[in-house]
């Protein structure tokens, strides 16, 4: 019953926060996996830069994936598969599989982080006014770069304190918090209808997409 009466200001600042731990768990990684790569992995230059950049790949290719599944079947469901894929994901650094194991948690990863924006940022659409509709995505996406700017700080200070596996416990906890949230909010019910044909590409989105691509 609470859930269901969430104001537009709650649910806003709990997707906020799911997408924050959520990318916490990816600032987390970032300054330490170059070391773990050269240090007990073994392995050189090439390698960091493949194992870094892995995310980045499945990460662009899930975001149609996930935006075109949350309009079928809502968003709540994707956002919170993301969530948990990522902690699965993260849950893999455990596992002693050299470069090859952490380019495929790598590679999760990107795509439970793809699934969870997309997911996410639909979501705040639909419930955001659309005489404030650019503000509040604005404000959605300081989720993303405050994950990006806060996580880097808490792996160097977890490595330092402790070791690689505590870094690796936080980037699993910070986006289980995050589903463990999403769970508790209200079903979004899916935009299109289940038998509705939509084209995979958005024709429309091509311009704007070309030039943020080419500004990143």
């Amino acid at each position: 019953p609470a859930a269901r009466s969430l104001s537009p200001r709650l649910a806003f600042a709990a997707l906020f926060a799911i997408t924050l731990l959520t990318m916490l768990s990816v600032g987390t990684t970032l300054p330490i996996l170059p070391r773990y790569v050269q240090g007990p992995i073994g392995s050189g230059d090439v390698a960091v830069g493949i194992v870094t950049g892995a995310f980045a790949v499945t990460g662009l290719a899930s975001r149609p994936l996930a935006g075109s599944f949350s309009d079928r079947r809502g968003r709540k469901p994707i956002v919170i598969g993301g969530a948990l894929m990522m902690m699965v994901a993260n849950a893999l650094l455990f596992l002693p599989a050299g470069v090859p194991g952490l380019v495929v948690a790598r590679l999760l990863l990107g795509a439970g982080e793809g699934a969870v924006y997309t997911a996410g940022a639909a979501w705040i659409v639909d419930i955001a006014p659309v005489e404030r509709r650019g503000r509040i995505i604005g404000l959605y996406g300081l989720a993303i770069w405050s994950g990006l700017a806060l996580g880097p700080p808490i792996g160097e200070l977890l490595l330092r304190a402790s070791d690689f596996e505590a870094v690796w416990a936080f980037a699993v906890a910070s986006p289980l918090l995050g589903a463990t949230i999403a769970m508790r909010l209200p079903f979004s019910k899916p935009v299109a209808a289940p038998r509705a044909r939509t084209a995979f590409w958005a024709r429309e989105a091509f311009g704007p997409g070309a030039a943020l691509a080419l500004a990143t």
